[in-house]
């Protein structure tokens, strides 16, 4: 939104779109692979990374001041000046609906730098990609994130608040799905600390789970890599079996689950006592959220809507997804607003943004996002004009 945001929401406007979200916190980030490196929307920065942990709008710092400073907000310095309000009055001008996007527990420099904030998985050790999550049960995180959202809806006028990585990091085990849960987070002290108070035994849980990765040590240093279908499917039906029969990974998931849905209703209630504001979380297919930390029924009692992250494309997934994890998410969320996220950078093709709408167009949703602007090519957007006006069907 650095490259004059009137003449960016004013061809959104025409291209047919509504709404527009604008992430106010950001990590850092270039969509590199899959996919060219390129912007194809910005002809001042046709490549760009993002910078870490930054936010996007004016704030006070003497609001801040009594958190410990790691995690307190850092101005951007690529982009001065107030890019939200600038924003706003860009949405204003161009009738569109303002959606502020807060990304709130990824933070790459803050727990790479500063562990001890960070989830941590049974062995004690930092969990995820690039060490790249916050602790939901962290008291200084859970008020950093408070005071964010306090000042953004009592300084702004917008429209929605838009929640994001409001969940545990995924852990990616090709081998074994069972092995990806077992070194799930998060055993850091403030969690064995709520997990206590609500009768759960975290070193039970941990003791379960560190006999899990002893079984995988003993062979899969020697069972070879494996990706035919048969196989999968034995995996997940052993990880099937072994949740079933086991109440203390039940609890422990249960548990989990309410830490992060405890946080989110803590950011709604602060939103809603400042103003009339809409707020949506952007969450996991519900086929696998659990995983995650997110309970698409527990999360939508609080929340305004709910939008369904599937990108096809980008992630490899199906496109049979589509009506799948709608119609389930719909049966989770009764009747919240429920919009799905579609990608709308490469290598997703014009063909296959025409796909997705149609069979998008026959599911249970009401609505339907792209992300993002910035790295999506001029053939896709044709593709979604076309479609918004009834032109492609």
């Amino acid at each position: 939104m650095d490259s004059e945001p009137n003449r960016v929401c004013s061809r959104l406007a025409e291209l047919g779109f509504n709404a527009v979200s604008l992430a106010v916190r950001y990590i850092e980030e270039r969509q590199g692979t899959p996919g060219p490196n390129l912007i194809f929307q910005n002809p001042r920065r046709r490549a760009y990374v993002s910078e870490g942990d930054v936010v996007y709008w004016n704030f006070d710092p003497t609001r801040y001041e009594a958190l410990p400073s790691p995690l307190r907000p850092r101005k951007s310095k690529d982009i001065p000046g107030d890019p939200l309000q600038t924003f706003i009055r860009a949405c204003e001008k161009n009738d569109l609906r303002k959606v502020v996007w807060l990304p709130v527990l990824r933070a790459e420099k803050v727990v790479q730098n500063f562990p001890e904030y960070g989830v941590q998985d049974i062995y004690d050790s930092p969990v995820g990609h690039r060490r790249a999550f916050l602790c939901p049960s962290h008291p200084e995180v859970q008020e950093t994130f408070c005071l964010m959202v306090e000042e953004l809806t009592g300084k702004y006028e917008f429209d929605e608040l838009e929640l994001d990585f409001i969940r545990y990091p995924e852990i990616l085990s090709c081998d074994s799905p069972l092995l990806s849960l077992a070194l799930s987070p998060c055993f850091c002290k403030h969690c064995w600390k709520k997990a206590e108070q609500q009768g759960i035994d975290l070193g039970e849980v941990a003791k379960e789970l560190k006999t899990v990765v002893e079984w995988h040590v003993k062979w899969l240093g020697s069972s070879g890599h494996c990706e035919d279908r048969d196989y999968i499917e034995a995996l997940y039906e052993e990880l099937t079996r072994r949740i079933l029969e086991s109440k203390t990974i039940q609890h422990w998931l249960s548990f989990r689950a309410r830490l992060v849905t405890d946080f989110v209703t803590q950011l709604v209630e602060i939103a809603h006592q400042r103003k009339e504001v809409r707020v949506t979380a952007d969450l996991y297919p519900p086929s696998g959220s659990w995983r995650v930390g997110q309970d698409f029924t527990a999360l939508s009692q609080n929340l305004e809507g709910v939008k369904l992250m599937l990108y096809i494309r980008p992630f490899g997934r199906s496109i049979c997804r589509i009506p799948f994890e709608t119609h389930l998410a719909r049966t989770l969320v009764g009747d919240r607003m429920l919009v799905l996220g579609l990608a709308s950078w490469p290598p997703t093709s014009p063909e296959d943004l025409h796909t997705q709408l149609l069979l998008a167009e026959r599911t249970p949703v009401d609505g339907v996002s792209f992300y993002c602007f910035g790295w999506t090519p001029e053939e896709n957007l044709a593709v979604i004009n076309r479609f918004w006006k009834g032109g492609e069907k």
